[in-house]
């Protein structure tokens, strides 16, 4: 973002500098993280409208870990095992204990161990000869 937004500490001079393509904006809240271990956060626009679409057909699935929801797509379920696996990826919101709202901030480091934390509930699955890491939701 060099080329697009300058901050020199300098009021009359920093800000938006180039052309912006496009913007989002999170409040650090809502993750979607892959069970290849890749994350992102999104607005929570984003994250109704993934889970309005998941909760078209009964398809939004819950799993909570500790202070944790986990929210994922039920269709994308595979068994083995007799444990249901998600391959793929799912959102992630922490839940509020402060009263400030119904979710917490989430930074780099929570997101981080969280991933550290689900470790646990995974397994490497292979499918057709590929080694998928997958999330045991049940």
């Amino acid at each position: 973002m060099g080329d697009i937004i300058s901050i020199t500490l300098d009021p009359t001079k920093d800000g938006i500098v180039g052309k912006v393509d496009t913007m989002v904006a999170t409040s650090g809240k809502y993750v979607v993280i892959g069970t290849n271990a890749e994350h992102r956060f999104i607005s929570e626009k984003q994250f109704d409208a993934y889970t309005d679409e998941l909760g078209k057909d009964d398809r939004l699935g819950l799993l909570i870990v500790k202070d944790y929801m986990i929210y994922y797509d039920k269709s994308k379920l595979i068994e083995v095992d007799d444990c249901k696996y998600l391959i793929g990826s799912f959102l992630l919101v922490e839940i509020s204990i402060d009263g400030t709202g119904a979710y917490s901030r989430l930074g780099e480091g929570d997101v981080e161990w969280v991933k550290e934390t689900l470790s646990d509930y995974c397994a490497d699955l292979i499918v057709d000869g590929e080694r998928y890491s997958a999330l045991c939701v049940d």
